[in-house]
């Protein structure tokens, strides 16, 4: 009787492991999939187009337009490029190759940061959302050069 109980258990922890797997694989991996060759196909584009020293892949964007972010350095000046699957691919100067997470640490009290992400309408922006005595302030900054763009302070 114990046997039964234990093979019993084993299989029921077997079969949700492998219906565990099988949805993992039928919606995140393949979602992962899909935004790798988005990557890939931007890069390419991206070095062939511009011709940059060096490249290194910071977000995809899906909104209004997807657009693949790169930051990359040509002829020794650091900018982020912005390349989307069709149409003119935008570069911005990136003050010394400034990465998100640098303008995450430089701004906003680390301490009190509740919540921190990245999102556009028609153009990305970071917003970071900090505690206060009395409520919460968003700030929000450009993706393109980590300058701050506006405040809003919820009480």
């Amino acid at each position: 009787m114990k046997w039964k109980v234990i093979i019993g258990l084993l299989a029921i922890v077997l079969i949700v492991t492998v219906v565990s797997t099988g949805i993992y694989q039928l919606t995140v991996a393949e979602a992962k999939g899909r935004e790798q060759e988005v990557v890939l196909q931007a890069e390419k584009r991206l070095k062939q187009e511009l011709t940059p020293d060096t490249v290194t892949f910071e977000n995809v964007f899906n909104g209004q337009t997807q657009y693949t972010v790169f930051s990359m350095k040509k002829d020794g000046t650091a900018l982020r490029a912005f390349v989307p699957a069709k149409g003119k691919i935008e570069t911005r100067p990136v003050k010394d190759g400034m990465k998100i997470a640098d303008v995450i640490r430089q701004n906003g009290n680390q301490g009190k940061i509740v919540s921190s992400k990245y999102g556009f309408e028609e153009r990305a922006l970071i917003e970071i959302v900090t505690e206060t005595a009395s409520g919460y302030d968003y700030s929000y900054y450009t993706y393109q050069e980590g300058s701050f763009i506006k405040r809003l302070r919820i009480n």
